[in-house]
């Protein structure tokens, strides 16, 4: 647990939902966007980021409103189409002295590099990689925990069709763990108990969890494997793994605000006493850490 007398750092959600965006009416209370969060650490400069779907846009128009030269890494937890759409039209990335590390764990198909130049192929996108004018470098990100400037960073494998990461960020004694694509697997449906109890025991103690919650279970009964969690069991799991504050999302794009907000209610008015704060993920929130 954190001691509460270091400076705390600040999330920022830019892109909350799952799948695919969402630009409509009834979707923009929670937010349309797919997901993408920032992490302001106290006392740097250096821009932090998890993952780079759609909402990752908008964040690249806020960072472009500063006078000086822009650095950072983004953290991309895998390359599913949702996680990198909006990496092409993050303006940043046009900056001729902005300079940026990108980070994915390696996948089947390539190294972090090949992954993101075949984003950036013809086939894909009208702008080739090359065109970009900021410094950018390839890092396939390894699970070991590794040091970084006034932070450090571990992943574990993720419940995911794909070689997925869990992120966990330590900053001044707190921990926080980003899982936006990770299928918690309800104990009646659960294939492989060891690997559970290992998420159970990364997230343990975490001073906010951000997390994959999709579906509920009624939802989840006909979505076994597709790598996604019902909200049940993620309360359920960071409850037992004392998480002090929980924020679910990667929100179903079938959801919409109304059904978003009695959710939210619900989770608020049910399990309110289980955690300092449980609250659904909005566009545009912020959360102290």
């Amino acid at each position: 647990m954190s001691d509460e007398t270091s400076p705390s750092c600040t999330c920022i959600f830019w892109g909350v939902r799952g799948s695919t965006p969402c630009p409509n009416r009834e979707q923009m209370e929670y937010g349309g966007n797919t997901t993408c969060v920032q992490i302001q650490l106290p006392e740097r400069e250096e821009i932090l980021i998890f993952d780079s779907g759609t909402g990752i846009r908008n964040l690249g128009q806020h960072l472009m409103q500063r006078e000086h030269d822009l650095s950072g890494r983004i953290f991309i937890t895998h390359p599913h189409w949702d996680h990198i759409q909006g990496f092409p039209f993050f303006e940043p990335l046009r900056g001729t002295s902005n300079r940026f590390h990108i980070h994915m764990p390696v996948q089947e198909e390539g190294s972090c590099r090949e992954i993101m130049l075949g984003h950036f192929s013809k086939t894909f996108f009208p702008v080739a990689m090359d065109s970009l004018d900021a410094e950018l470098s390839f890092v396939n990100q390894p699970p070991e925990r590794r040091s970084y400037e006034g932070y450090e960073m571990e992943f574990m494998k993720a419940s995911h069709s794909i070689n997925t990461a869990i992120y966990k960020l330590h900053v001044n004694d707190r921990q926080l763990v980003f899982a936006p694509d990770n299928e918690l697997v309800p104990s009646t449906y659960c294939s492989d108990p060891e690997q559970m109890g290992r998420i159970a025991a990364f997230i343990n103690g975490a001073d906010l969890l951000i997390h994959d919650a999709q579906y509920n279970l009624d939802a989840y009964e006909n979505r076994q494997g597709w790598g996604h969690s019902p909200w049940e069991e993620v309360v359920r799991v960071a409850s037992r793994s004392k998480v002090r504050k929980l924020c679910l999302t990667h929100h179903d794009p079938g959801a919409d605000d109304e059904q978003l907000r009695q959710l939210d209610e619900h989770l608020q008015q049910e399990y309110g006493s289980c955690f300092e704060t449980i609250e659904l993920a909005k566009e545009g929130q912020t959360k102290k850490i």
